[in-house]
């Protein structure tokens, strides 16, 4: 027979610790029926406005409009909640002045960053598995799959993973939380606005002068936007529609192969291991003989 040691079961102590204190209370739960709640109200309105008085029929075109409302709408959220929950998840140990003892203890500095980072998303990963039967809706009108669904919420999930691990890093670097609050936010904000404008200037000052100002490419900038792998995945899932929505703004026609929001993905994986990486090295805790 095959035994499983009990070491192999045991969930990182700092996350069930955490878990169990947030999730005892009643915020938690009313944090996600009034997200929920609103969430769902402003799909049905978008979708009564939209809706043909006679005929009672939605256009393809609007639906695709409803999933886009309702993805950015989600999408703003976790980018606005991530930072913020984990940009103080060491600092506020500091500032309570109980990081010490749980330095103390004979738990690795990589369990200690990686329990702190998930207990942080927990809240976020909640909403957002907890959305999924109003994302569901549009499954009535033929236009969204569950593949399409599943790719939404994996880029959702990885997203709220980078974030989370650039303001734990900044955590884990400034002693006050205020101090890691603006440098995460700061950062999202370069990652959303900086690497459009710096990308604008450089294409239009550098690359189109040499190319008779004939540039068609991608500039490398852009895979490390989340806005534009954002409007990559989405016009990956229904270019046609989007296309008629904001003509000129997407490409018509299928997309296949490797695309924006695919190499987003990957570079912020690398990018929050990196992150959590140099977090475990900052903190040094006590390690085991």
């Amino acid at each position: 027979m095959l035994s499983i040691k009990k070491e192999n079961l045991r969930i990182n102590p700092v996350l069930l610790k955490e878990l169990k204190v947030k999730m005892r209370s009643w915020k938690a739960a009313i944090l996600i029926g009034v997200y929920n709640l609103v969430l769902t109200l402003l799909t049905i309105f978008i979708t009564k406005i939209s809706m043909d008085e006679h005929t009672m029929i939605v256009d393809t075109s609007v639906i695709l409009g409803i999933y886009t409302f309702m993805s950015v709408m989600q999408f703003g959220m976790i980018t606005l909640i991530s930072p913020a929950l984990t940009a103080g998840a060491i600092a506020g140990e500091r500032e309570k002045q109980t990081l010490d003892i749980l330095l103390s203890t004979t738990m690795k500095h990589r369990s200690i960053i990686v329990g702190k980072l998930l207990a942080s998303l927990s809240h976020i990963i909640l909403l957002v598995v907890s959305s999924l039967p109003t994302f569901s809706i549009i499954f009535l009108y033929g236009a969204i799959g569950v593949k399409e669904l599943l790719q939404m919420f994996l880029f959702y999930i990885v997203t709220a993973l980078t974030f989370g691990s650039i303001g734990i890093f900044f955590s884990t670097f400034f002693k006050k939380s205020t101090a890691a609050n603006v440098l995460s936010y700061a950062v999202i904000v370069f990652l959303f606005i900086g690497t459009i404008l710096i990308s604008i200037f450089y294409i239009y000052l550098v690359i189109m002068p040499k190319t008779n100002y004939n540039y068609n490419g991608t500039f490398f900038l852009f895979y490390l936007n989340p806005g534009i792998a954002l409007a990559s995945l989405l016009s990956s899932q229904f270019s046609e529609g989007l296309g008629r929505i904001f003509p000129g703004l997407f490409i018509s026609g299928k997309q296949s192969g490797v695309q924006l929001w695919h190499i987003n993905m990957i570079v912020n994986l690398l990018i929050s291991y990196i992150l959590i990486f140099l977090s475990a090295r900052k903190l040094k805790p006590a390690k085991k003989k």
